[in-house]
C-alpha cells in the first residue's frame, strides 16, 4: 500500500523533499491477523511505531490525498504477511537508520524488510538524501523496486 499524505503535512513535505519530489510519502502492508479476518494496513508511524489501521483509516481524507494498492505475487502473500506481523509493535526509528537490525523501524524499512524476508525483493533500494548522514529507503524507490520485481 502506498499513500501520499496531505500537502500541508510537514512529514509528507519532508519525505517528498528528501526523495527529490515524487509521488508517495508513506507505505504499509496489508495483513490479516486471523485467516479470513479483517484486513489491516501495518505501517510505522512517528509517535506510534509499527501499528495496524483499517484500510479506510489508512487511506482516509484526513491522512491521504492519494493512495494505491500494489499487488504481490500470490505465492509470496503469506510469507510477506508473516514477516510483517513479526515486526508489529516495534518502535518508530526517528533516526531512519538501517544498521540496527530492525529494532526500530520507519515505514519503508518495515515494508522492505518484510518483502526481503519473503523473497519478493533481493536488495534494499537505498539512496542518500539531504540532511541525513546515512542512506535511506524512500517510498518512491521502494515502490519502483517492487514494481520492477513483480512485473
Amino acid at each position: 500500500m502506498a499513500r501520499r499524505g496531505l500537502d500541508n503535512d510537514p512529514i509528507t513535505q519532508a519525505v517528498l523533499f528528501g526523495q527529490g519530489g515524487g509521488k508517495w510519502s508513506h507505505v504499509g502492508i496489508a495483513v490479516q491477523l486471523i485467516p479470513d479476518g479483517q484486513i489491516y494496513i501495518e505501517s510505522a508511524m512517528p509517535g506510534f511505531g509499527t501499528k495496524l489501521e483499517k484500510p479506510e483509516v489508512f487511506f482516509s481524507a484526513e491522512q491521504a490525498s492519494e493512495g494505491k494498492v500494489l499487488l504481490m505475487p500470490v505465492d509470496k502473500v503469506d510469507a510477506v504477511q508473516n514477516a510483517a506481523k513479526s515486526l508489529l509493535g516495534r518502535p518508530f526509528d526517528d533516526q531512519l537508520a538501517l544498521d540496527d537490525n530492525g529494532k526500530k523501524l520507519y515505514c519503508t524499512e518495515l515494508v522492505a524488510m518484510a518483502l526481503q524476508s519473503a523473497g519478493v525483493i533481493k536488495d534494499l533500494p537505498m539512496r542518500s538524501v539531504p540532511f541525513l548522514p546515512q542512506k535511506v529507503i524512500t517510498p518512491d524507490d521502494l515502490i519502483a523496486t517492487v514494481r520492477a520485481t513483480v512485473l
